[in-house]
């Protein structure tokens, strides 16, 4: 079959529905929803058009600095199946990721579809794990990635955990390495919320607080862990944005606190803006590192966030990032293991308009 791919448009859009609902009995991409990934500028949504038909459709999401793609969904009209045109627009997906400078692609297929899995596999996805009751009608889906550049993809034994709350990020990192460095202990939203407690500010803006790096180091010791603290700024942090003075002093006094349990429990801290060997130097002695970013580029929005440094494969810091960004599709496979490049990680690794610079290092208790 002569195949052409090209940009999907909103003049696609009927088109595009009717392959859905001739593929896919759940799970089915809506209307609306094809028009916004058709126009949102983290997808990328392609046709393979044969003889002025739609035969098919790809869709390629992006999270924003990352190494990392994700093949959010792939469809073939029954008319064209088996005549070539997955593999094209698989081809197409693979092309489109590696033009938008990414090291993976990721995908998730369902256990039941030996077709789809035998396509992946012949075209040298690796398979990763599976994720029990993932689609509508209760089945499995199975992860696969590919390698777009270089040979060796990056192997982690620290879990992933997504937070389960919109201000537990710094705890469920905390949880990620308290089950790295503590074979059998397995995270779960209860401890979650029960080390936001330990070391929340209290407050944050508005809402539920949020976690500084004192507070978490103290969480982190007091929970048999090893931590270090790199910060650029002395004194009470995420001060800026709190109207209340009310708000303001119980802060103060809760980061006091940390303080002074920090100081008693004898943990190290440098007050000085870290550098990328720093981060470097610490995942190469085997400790893990949890970093405080601006969300703004990873999910835009403006807001202090924590992910833990997992790994370095020489050109990237490698991420666990406990938050997914479900609205746009994401599942945990765009946020764990994800590859930053150097500079990118560095220009997030920052927070408001001081350009605070924490990072709370974290080793097994010897």
């Amino acid at each position: 079959m002569n195949v052409r791919i090209r940009a999907a448009l909103v003049a696609d859009i009927d088109a595009l529905v009717a392959i859905e609902n001739a593929v896919f009995a759940t799970d089915r991409i809506s209307r609306r929803s094809f028009r916004l990934l058709i126009e949102n500028d983290t997808a990328e949504m392609l046709v393979a058009e044969a003889n002025g038909i739609l035969a098919g459709y790809c869709v390629v999401l992006y999270r924003r600095g990352s190494g990392v793609a994700r093949l959010y969904s792939i469809a073939i009209s029954p008319e064209a199946v088996g005549r070539g045109v997955g593999r094209v627009l698989l081809e197409a997906a693979e092309n489109a990721a590696y033009e938008n400078d990414r090291l993976i692609l990721r995908l998730e297929v369902r256990e039941d579809n030996p077709r789809a899995i035998f396509l992946y596999e012949k075209n040298g996805y690796r398979r990763i794990g599976q994720e029990p009751d993932y689609y509508e009608d209760g089945a499995t889906a199975l992860r696969y990635e590919k390698m777009l550049r270089g040979d060796v993809p990056f192997a982690t034994t620290v879990p992933y955990y997504e937070q389960t709350e919109e201000f537990t990020c710094g705890p469920a990192c905390l949880l990620m390495a308290k089950a790295a460095f503590e074979p059998g202990f397995v995270p779960d939203a209860v401890m979650e919320v029960r080390l936001w407690r330990e070391a929340t500010t209290i407050f944050m803006m508005s809402g539920p607080g949020g976690c500084e790096p004192f507070g978490l180091a103290v969480a982190a010791y007091e929970h048999g862990l090893a931590p270090e603290i790199i910060v650029s700024f002395l004194g009470a942090l995420f001060l800026q944005s709190v109207r209340s003075d009310e708000k303001r002093r119980v802060m103060e006094l809760a980061q006091v606190d940390f303080r002074n349990r920090v100081e008693a429990y004898g943990v190290p801290v440098e007050y000085r803006n870290f550098v990328l060997d720093d981060i470097r130097h610490a995942l190469a002695g085997g400790r893990l590192v949890m970093v405080l970013v601006s969300g703004f580029i990873m999910f835009g929005k403006k807001v202090p966030h924590w992910v833990l440094a997992i790994g370095d494969d020489g050109d990237h810091i490698i991420l666990h990032d406990p938050w997914v960004e479900d609205e746009r599709g994401e599942t945990k496979a765009d946020a764990a293991s994800i590859p930053v490049p150097y500079s990118i990680f560095m220009a997030m690794a920052q927070y408001g308009r001081q350009g605070l610079r924490a990072a709370v290092i974290l080793g097994k208790r010897q």
